[in-house]
């Protein structure tokens, strides 16, 4: 007899995929007469399957060859949860008022549905917005992190000591004396698995420290050795003592020394590292937003996987991306999935309205309707 689990599994990847193959008749089978959908910019609207083609439909043609690998699909009870990057290039239709560019786009999702009767009844859409303006070039792009010395080096080391076979990753990045390598390459799209190394520099030689490999095909479901209730537990004490308390000896306790935030939820991002990155990172949210609270709504725990959607509410006190402080309220939406790994947060897959956040601060900035 087949679980629960395995039909909404079955039932979310037939969803995905019709994007990806532009089988509308997939998603007409497989989503709701009733289907609402929850997007951080196009707000919450019943869209049923005609309303959700009419969305994906739009996008194919402004991205005619997009498409979302699912690397990782977890789900309890009657909620699933994916991480779900997009890659495709902006060759058709502009998209949203956006001229085409003809460039590579690549943004990551964290996405929440409730299934009901094997079909998609409610969706989630975890993304940022402003990642997809900027890649669009509706919004001007920040400069890449600037490597020092010390770290173009080591990832000069790496190539010349660790991938001396010259294997294609997904992204090699340093951060001090360290140097995390992921891939393969996660647009591909025989890519099976998804690895990430992490090594550590002394005396001109590089040491792996760290390791982990999960499936990608069929997408991973989470350790099932893991116990899910212990996952989740780690999960809400970093949202009730870290990121609510501002208490960062708990960060100590319960986040790998090794950690990593993936801050726009592409599974090879790696924005910020360690325990001094990922303190920096939220310092910055705290610093703008000093008496900001973030509320988890609802989660999915699988094995070593678990995912969030939540929702943020703080004073604008501080400059947020160069945007002065109004004094005003301002709350914005998320999704994020967390990797457990020996009772320790990590990796973060991070989405956040930064776009909505933008709007509140300066409603002049502009921004359009977006629901894919």
């Amino acid at each position: 007899m087949t679980s629960i689990s395995e039909t909404n599994r079955a039932a979310a990847t037939r969803f995905i995929e019709g994007f990806n193959t532009d089988d509308w008749e997939a998603v007409r089978e497989v989503v709701a007469t009733d289907f609402v959908l929850h997007h951080p910019i196009g707000g919450t609207n019943q869209l049923g399957p005609e309303g959700m083609i009419a969305v994906w439909s739009h996008f194919k043609s402004a991205l005619p060859d997009s498409w979302h690998p699912i690397p990782i699909m977890i789900t309890e009870g009657d909620l699933l949860a994916v991480l779900l990057p997009t890659y495709g290039h902006f060759t058709g239709n502009p998209h949203q008022g956006i001229p085409p560019t003809g460039e590579w786009l690549e943004y990551g999702m964290v996405n929440i549905v409730r299934l009901r009767d094997g079909k998609v009844a409610e969706g989630w859409f975890g993304m940022d917005p402003l990642a997809e303006a900027q890649q669009m070039g509706a919004a001007p792009s920040p400069p890449p992190r600037p490597l020092s010395d010390v770290e173009t080096a080591n990832i000069e080391l790496f190539r010349k000591t660790v991938n001396t076979a010259g294997l294609e990753y997904d992204n090699v990045t340093a951060f001090g004396d360290v140097v995390v390598a992921m891939g393969p390459p996660q647009y591909a799209e025989d890519a099976k698995v998804r690895t990430l190394e992490i090594y550590r520099a002394k005396a001109d030689a590089l040491s792996l420290v760290r390791s982990h490999e999960f499936p990608t095909i069929p997408p991973f479901a989470g350790a099932l050795s893991v116990d899910a209730d212990l996952s989740l537990a780690v999960v809400l004490r970093f949202f009730e003592h870290v990121l609510n308390r501002r208490d960062l000896d708990t960060l100590v306790e319960i986040a790998s020394p090794d950690i990593l935030i993936h801050a726009t939820a592409m599974p090879c991002e790696a924005s910020f590292y360690g325990i001094g990155g990922v303190s920096g990172w939220l310092r910055e949210a705290w610093e703008a937003f000093p008496d900001l609270s973030i509320v988890d709504d609802a989660s999915v725990a699988q094995g070593d996987i678990v995912a969030v959607r939540w929702t943020a509410r703080g004073t604008s006190r501080g400059s947020f991306l160069m945007l002065p402080p109004t004094g005003e309220p301002v709350d914005y939406t998320g999704l994020s999935m967390y990797r457990i790994e020996d009772g320790q947060i990590a990796e973060i897959w991070e989405t956040r309205n930064t776009l909505g956040i933008m709007l509140q601060l300066n409603p002049d900035i502009g921004g359009g309707q977006h629901q894919h």
